[in-house]
């Protein structure tokens, strides 16, 4: 697989991404890889899309603050500002007819995206907006994130692993990946910082649409099986509800899974993608 840096600059952001090209399977389908909030593009997607299959071109952004790109004036990003870097990326590279993977926060901002785009196929891992299956769920939510957001700003150390209780309460707590989770997060501390306000603001303004959300397009949301049960319960209903949708969980995973099972993440997007073609 080669890997092509993009480095351009469209009308509010500085932007890096990274395209992948498959030269064994030339003039295939097309898939952008959004990340989660803190940790860049490449980093959290290069284990999985070693494995991936069915796509030649792979396109992995980075979300402004969150690696190579940068915001050129915005201050305080909304998830329709990060929306909106992605709609100038791929509106400039032409990249409009592809499928679609948003991870945590890049959940959050696929989703945005497909308010106004038509992609093919649909993943969502691990999504924010779907993290809760009520309410009061979501309401908590949005206030731990939004508190977290003031704590990093306020340089609390003790933030990072709160931040991981936060989204993996469940996890199989381990000294030494808790010290590389943290350390990869302290890369981007502002992005960070912005991506939680980001969430935290979307989590109020948008709750009931969240709780209502269904898929208007074909596809898959994973969930690991040491998630909260309420992620679960929602990927469920989503199922339920959604046509041509598959809720599928992982077993020994939580909300790290891209980092810790890259292996069966990207099984089952192509086992996914084969029940298409």
């Amino acid at each position: 697989m080669e890997k092509h840096p993009v480095n351009i600059r469209t009308a509010s952001v500085n932007q890096h991404a990274l395209l992948l090209q498959c030269a064994n399977n030339p003039g295939g389908r097309r898939l952008v890889l959004l990340h989660g909030a803190g940790i860049a593009g490449e980093l959290t997607w290069t284990y999985v899309a070693n494995y991936l299959a069915g796509w030649s071109e792979i396109l992995i952004p980075d979300f402004a603050g969150m690696g190579r790109s940068s915001f050129l004036h915005c201050v305080k990003p909304t998830v329709d500002d990060y929306a909106g870097q992605i709609d100038e990326l791929l509106t400039a590279l032409d990249w409009w007819d592809a499928d679609i993977a948003g991870y945590s926060f890049g959940g959050m901002v696929t989703t945005e995206l497909v308010k106004q785009h038509a992609f093919g196929l649909l993943y969502l891992l691990e999504p924010a907006l779907l993290s809760g299956n009520d309410a009061a769920g979501l309401l908590a939510r949005e206030a731990r994130y939004a508190g977290l957001e003031q704590r990093f700003l306020d340089g609390d150390a003790g933030a990072y692993l709160d931040f991981l209780d936060a989204v993996s309460p469940n996890r199989r707590r381990n000294p030494t990946a808790d010290r590389v989770a943290v350390k990869r997060l302290q890369v981007n501390r502002q992005g960070l910082c912005q991506a939680l306000g980001a969430v935290s603001e979307s989590l109020g303004r948008q709750r009931e649409y969240y709780l209502d959300w269904t898929s208007p397009l074909p596809g898959m949301s994973l969930v690991g099986e040491l998630s909260s049960p309420d992620m679960q319960q929602r990927q469920q209903r989503l199922e339920q509800q959604s046509p041509n949708w598959i809720a599928q969980g992982i077993a020994g995973a939580d909300h790290s899974l891209v980092f810790t099972h890259p292996k069966q993440v990207a099984r089952l997007m192509n086992d996914r993608l084969a029940m298409l073609i």
